[in-house]
C-alpha cells in the first residue's frame, strides 16, 4: 500500500512541484492550500507524513503543528518543514527537517524515506 504524504503550501507551484516528486517515487499524495484546509483533511484521513510551508494564510503553518502535536491521535504523524520563513527552525518545538526554499530535491527525498520508508 502506497504512503500518504499531505504537502501543505501556499504556493500552487510548490504544491504542485512537491506533488510531482513524490508522486514519481510512489507516493500517494494529497495537497492543501492552508492550515485550516490541511486540518480538515488529517481529520478525514491520517497521512503518514506532512511536508508544512509555515507562513500561509487562513491558518499558519506554525498553527497547524501545534494543533496536531496536541491532539493524541496526530502527534505520531512526522512533519517536514519547508519554508522560506526565516528562523523556521525556531517555528516548530520538537526536531523535525527543516528545509529552505528553493527545494533541495535530494535532501527532501532522504528525510522522506527516513521519516515512512
Amino acid at each position: 500500500m502506497k504512503k500518504n504524504i499531505l504537502v501543505v503550501d501556499d504556493e500552487p507551484d510548490i504544491r504542485g512541484f512537491l506533488s510531482d516528486l513524490l508522486e514519481d517515487e510512489g507516493y500517494s499524495v494529497r495537497a492543501a492550500e492552508n492550515g485550516n484546509q490541511a486540518m480538515e483533511m488529517i481529520q478525514q484521513e491520517k497521512p503518514d507524513l506532512i511536508l508544512l510551508d509555515l507562513l500561509m494564510p487562513k491558518g499558519t503553518g506554525t498553527d497547524l503543528y501545534r494543533m496536531i502535536h496536541q491532539k493524541k491521535e496526530f502527534d505520531t504523524i512526522p512533519v517536514i518543514v519547508i519554508s522560506g520563513l526565516p528562523g523556521r527552525h525556531l517555528a516548530v518545538s520538537k526536531s523535525v527537517p527543516v528545509f529552505e526554499k528553493p527545494i533541495d530535491e535530494k535532501g527532501v527525498l532522504e528525510e522522506v524515506k527516513k521519516a515512512i520508508g
